[in-house]
């Protein structure tokens, strides 16, 4: 079993202060992917992720 979502949003963001932006926007994709499968495109965890990932993409 791999990580929680919760726990995959603080992988992606210690990659992203470490500057391993490719790893970190990889793991948010995947993160988002799942979480809108199981919650939802517009459940607000969704929301989260997709302006982290939005944010990511543009450092």
């Amino acid at each position: 079993m791999g990580p929680s979502r919760g726990q995959s949003g603080e992988i992606c963001g210690g990659y992203r202060s470490a500057g391993d932006l490719g790893r970190a926007i990889s793991l948010y994709e995947a993160t988002l992917a799942s979480c809108e499968r199981v919650l939802g495109h517009d459940h607000p965890t969704a929301t989260v992720i997709r302006s982290n990932l939005d944010g990511a993409r543009s450092t």
